[in-house]
């Protein structure tokens, strides 16, 4: 019985004065004493989907481990609630330096996350890494990633997405030859690993170490039948005998050119992935020669590879591509190779500063001349289809005024442009034609949003102006270092809107 109870059932006719008066006093009490929260009303399966919902939309992966703790704190009931929720424990984070207390953490999330599809991201890059020093030397070893995977490997069947970040070849190996033994992964559907040294997309380098340079086949050649996103940062595996099949993503990022696939091994991968989505090659793709026959996943059959018709690999689905190039003569061979019927994002991206020595900027006028030029084989009678582009990002891609004004002409659906540490010959090419022009339409007329980082503020001012009778941009953004209070007021004036944050790394 309660208080508040005890308090209502005092009798009240023949009490003394000094009982009566402490009823009164009690009494008027009892509208303020403590009541129960409303979730206590909550039945347990809908408190465990809501602490579901709290950890699964978390901003960062951060949360996801501080969100359980936290709720399994509140009460008795709640932390039954939350341990018996295998949902809310399936994000695995081990990070550099790894410790014990991390460890333990682990082996707990692992035990209550019960059958739950397991997150798992795993960072071992060293912050104060010298790139000079030999790749033993590192303090994450190759017996450090064998150990973690030996408490991971037993529950590889429950792998959901996973993501590794190394700075040395020794661990991406070790995960290599370790999967190759992984009975079931046929929950896996995101897989990213990361070698996070891009010096190995330079024009000449090679990959190093020399003696672990030998191919290893992913996950032992067996496919992983849910597996639908995959990214390979400087991680090359055995191309000729790939379980990669039926991916919608697939990312190609800074490989050492003499580990990529051969343009037909490339080709195989793109024919068993027929619903490709996403297609992104930064640095170095396939190796491209005179020999290779390529044709396109659009005539496999379902029993075997396409028959060899075409000189062309056409894609499609493919509605988003990226491309980040360090050679431009490669880019544009390699251009030649593809069709994309149905792009409708693009991304352009110069790597000039992978190269140390180099005395020029990176020239990307070839790469968008190919872009516009007209078809060149009537099997693929639209390779580039750039009028129905609506989405375009160009990172420190240069070329002069009037390879920008041919190339943005031919962007007639364009929503979105963003230029990142691109020279301001690009927003020069954006301005309406001049009076005696034939055409009073700007470039890019459908343009609403237009997004600046590290450009020339006065320029961008200028081109705002300009549009502002035809053509005007609802939409402008501006991130830059160096921007005076004076050119502040103005571009804000002028309605551009100043980014606070001060990133220089460009949206990918």
């Amino acid at each position: 019985m309660t208080t508040a109870e005890i308090i209502a059932n005092l009798a009240s006719d023949d009490l003394p004065p000094t009982t009566m008066n402490a009823r009164r006093l009690f009494g008027s009490f009892t509208g303020c004493l403590p009541k129960p929260p409303p979730s206590s009303r909550l039945p347990n399966e809908l408190l465990s989907e809501i602490f579901l919902f709290a950890t699964r939309f978390a901003e960062d992966r951060a949360e996801t481990i501080s969100t359980p703790i936290v709720l399994s704190q509140v009460s008795a009931r709640w932390r039954n609630v939350a341990i018996s929720t295998g949902g809310m424990w399936n994000t695995i984070i081990i990070t550099f330096p790894t410790s014990r207390q991390q460890l333990s953490r682990a082996v707990t999330w692992l035990k209550r996350s019960r059958s739950a599809p397991l997150d798992i991201f795993l960072d071992f890059r060293d912050p104060s890494w010298d790139w000079d020093l030999a790749e033993s030397l590192h303090t994450f070893r190759w017996q450090d990633m064998e150990a973690i995977l030996r408490l991971l490997m037993t529950h590889a069947h429950r792998w959901k997405r996973f993501e590794l970040l190394t700075d040395t070849w020794a661990p991406i190996f070790t995960f290599l030859c370790y999967t190759r033994r992984a009975k079931s992964l046929n929950t896996l559907e995101t897989l990213s690993l990361h070698r996070c040294n891009a010096f190995f997309a330079s024009k000449d380098a090679t990959f190093a170490p020399v003696e672990m340079r030998k191919p290893v086949q992913l996950f032992g050649g067996r496919a992983a039948e849910r597996l639908r996103r995959i990214t390979l940062t400087g991680v090359h595996v055995d191309w000729a005998a790939s379980p990669l099949r039926n991916l919608t993503k697939l990312k190609f990022r800074y490989l050492a050119s003499d580990v990529t696939p051969s343009m037909d091994e490339f080709t195989s991968i793109l024919t068993g992935c027929r619903h490709l989505r996403h297609l992104a090659i930064i640095g170095r793709g396939p190796r491209i020669d005179n020999t290779s026959s390529i044709s396109s996943p659009a005539d496999a059959g379902p029993q075997g590879p396409p028959l060899k018709v075409s000189s062309v690999i056409e894609l499609p689905h493919v509605t988003e591509f990226v491309l980040g190039f360090t050679d431009a003569d490669y880019a544009v061979k390699l251009l030649d190779k593809f069709s994309f019927p149905a792009i409708r994002k693009l991304t352009l991206e110069g790597l000039a500063d992978l190269d140390p020595l180099a005395l020029n900027d990176l020239d990307a006028t070839p790469i968008l001349e190919r872009l516009t030029a007209p078809p060149t084989t009537t099997i693929s009678p639209f390779p580039f289809p750039s009028s129905r582009i609506q989405s375009l990002k160009l990172i420190a891609i240069n070329a002069d005024t009037p390879t920008f004004l041919r190339f943005f002409n031919d962007f007639h659906a364009l929503v979105f442009l963003g230029l990142y540490k691109t020279k301001n010959d690009a927003i020069h090419a954006l301005a309406p034609p001049p009076p005696e022009s034939p055409s009073s339409a700007p470039p890019c007329a459908t343009l609403t949003r237009l997004e600046c980082h590290d450009v020339s503020p006065m320029v961008l001012l200028d081109l705002m102006l300009a549009r502002t009778k035809q053509a005007r941009l609802p939409h402008v953004s501006l991130r830059s270092e160096e921007l005076s209070s004076e050119n502040r007021s103005k571009l804000f004036d002028a309605g551009v809107e100043i980014l606070r944050d001060r990133s220089n790394r460009a949206p990918t």
